[in-house]
C-alpha cells in the first residue's frame, strides 16, 4: 500500500509542475500588462511610447473640452506605470494612467488648448504616439508580425484611427475663453456687529444694546475668464443684496420713578443694502471625468457697499409707564460707505452639456471685514454663498 501511494504522488506532483509553467503562457493569452511609457524628442516632435506585453486591443477617442486624447487598452490586468507624469512640452501637458475598469486601463493625455497633431502607431512593442505642430496627421502605421496573424483563439489587436489635423479647430477657435452667469444666495454665519450706546433719559442714564444679524441676502454674478491647461483663471462682478436684521434691547429710566428701570425690545424693519463685488479667482482640477471637472481655489477682490446702524429714534409713552407702554414712531438710520477687501475660496462642479455649454454649482467661502466709521467698529461679514450657473465657452 505504502509503495502505491509512492508511486501516484510523482505524476500528481509532475502535473502540478506543468500547470505552474504553463501558467504565464496562459496568461498572456487572457491578458495583457501596460509595462512602461518613456518619452523621447525627436527635433519639433515629441513621441511617447507605451510598451505592452501580451495580447490586447486599443480604443483611441479625442475629448475637446478640455482638450485630451483617451486611450483605452484592453484587456489589461496589471499596470506597472506612475499614474502621473508631467510633460509640458509639444501641446502635451501632462500623462494620467489608471485603472478604467476591471480590464481595462485608461492612458488619458491632457493637451494645451493649442491643441497638437497626433498620430497612434502600434509597434512591435506597443503603441507610440506622436505629437507635433507642422504638417498633416500621419496614417496609422499596423507593422506586420508573426504574432499578428488572426487567430480564433483570441482578439485581434485593432486601431480606433485618431482625428486628423484638419479636423482640430485651431487655437482661435477652441473653447478657450468661458462667460458665465449665475445667481445664489449668501448664508452668513454669525452676528454681524454687536456693541453698546448709553445716553441720558429723565436725568438718569439709558443703555442701547444694538445686533446686527443679516438674513438670506440675494447675489447675482457675470464672470468672465480663460481656461490654461487644467487651470481656470477669471474676473466676477457679483450684485448681491445684503439683508440686514436689527434687534436693539432698551434700559430705559422710568419717567417718575428712580431705579425703576424698564427693558424693551424695539425691532426696526429690516434694512436691504445693495453692493458690489469685483473678485479674481484661480481655480485648480481635483478630479475629472469625460463629462465633470471638480475645481477650487482662491479669490481676492473688492466689495463695495453700506451698512446702516440706528442714528436715532422717537420715543412714545403713556400711562401707566411700563415696559409695553413704550413705543417707537419713527426710525433714522446712519449709513456707513465702504470699500474693503475680500477674501475667499471657491469649491466649483462644472458639468460640461456640450462644448459649447456648461452647468455651474459652486459653493464659495467670502470673509469681509469693513470698518464703519459711525461707531468705530468692524462689521463682521463672513458668509457661504452656494449658486448655480450657466457657462458658454468660446
Amino acid at each position: 500500500m505504502k509503495l502505491l501511494k509512492h508511486r501516484m504522488g510523482r505524476p500528481i506532483f509532475l502535473l502540478f509542475l506543468m500547470i505552474l509553467a504553463a501558467a504565464p503562457s496562459l496568461r498572456s493569452q487572457t491578458s495583457a500588462d501596460l509595462k512602461e511609457i518613456s518619452l523621447q524628442k525627436d527635433g519639433d516632435r515629441l513621441n511617447v511610447s507605451l510598451k505592452i506585453e501580451g495580447a490586447y486591443t486599443v480604443e483611441a477617442s479625442f475629448l475637446p473640452s478640455p482638450p485630451r486624447l483617451v486611450i483605452d487598452l484592453a484587456p489589461i490586468t496589471r499596470i506597472q506605470v506612475l499614474p502621473y507624469t508631467q510633460i509640458d512640452d509639444i501641446g502635451v501637458l501632462d500623462i494620467r494612467t489608471g485603472q478604467f475598469k476591471p480590464d481595462t486601463a485608461r492612458v488619458v493625455f491632457d493637451l494645451s488648448r493649442n491643441v497638437p497633431a497626433y498620430s497612434v502607431t502600434q509597434t512591435a512593442d506597443g503603441l507610440k504616439i506622436t505629437f507635433w505642430f507642422e504638417g498633416e496627421v500621419q496614417p496609422i502605421e499596423v507593422p506586420v508580425k508573426d504574432d499578428m496573424i488572426p487567430d480564433p483563439r483570441r482578439t485581434t489587436p485593432a486601431v480606433t484611427a485618431p482625428a486628423a489635423a484638419s479636423q482640430i479647430p485651431a487655437d482661435g477657435e477652441r473653447a478657450n475663453y468661458f462667460l458665465a452667469v449665475r445667481a445664489g444666495a449668501g448664508l452668513f454665519l454669525g452676528a454681524d456687529l454687536l456693541f453698546e450706546k448709553t445716553f441720558d433719559m429723565y436725568g438718569e442714564t439709558a443703555t442701547l444694546e444694538e445686533a446686527y444679524g443679516s438674513g438670506l441676502s440675494p447675489a447675482f454674478e457675470i464672470q468672465i475668464g480663460k481656461y490654461s491647461g487644467r487651470t481656470k483663471f477669471g474676473f466676477g462682478a457679483t450684485l448681491w443684496f445684503h439683508n440686514q436684521k436689527p434687534l436693539i434691547t432698551a434700559d430705559l429710566p422710568h419717567p417718575f420713578l428712580m431705579n425703576a428701570n424698564r427693558s424693551v425690545e424695539l425691532e426696526p424693519l429690516d434694512v436691504r443694502n445693495p453692493m458690489w463685488n469685483f473678485s479674481l479667482f484661480a481655480l485648480f482640477t481635483l478630479s475629472e471625468t469625460d463629462k465633470m471637472t471638480l475645481m477650487a481655489g482662491p479669490m481676492l477682490g473688492l466689495t463695495k457697499g453700506k451698512f446702516q446702524t440706528v442714528d436715532d429714534f422717537t420715543l412714545e409713552e403713556k400711562s401707566p409707564f411700563s415696559a409695553a407702554d413704550v413705543s417707537v414712531s419713527e426710525y433714522v438710520f446712519y449709513e456707513d460707505l465702504y470699500s474693503e477687501l475680500l477674501f475667499g475660496g471657491i469649491f466649483q462642479l462644472e458639468y460640461r452639456l456640450s462644448d459649447k455649454l456648461a452647468l455651474l454649482g459652486d459653493v464659495r467661502v467670502i470673509y469681509v471685514n469693513p470698518i464703519l466709521a459711525s461707531v468705530n467698529l468692524r462689521a463682521n461679514l463672513l458668509h457661504v454663498q452656494p449658486v448655480i450657473g450657466l457657462q458658454f465657452n468660446f
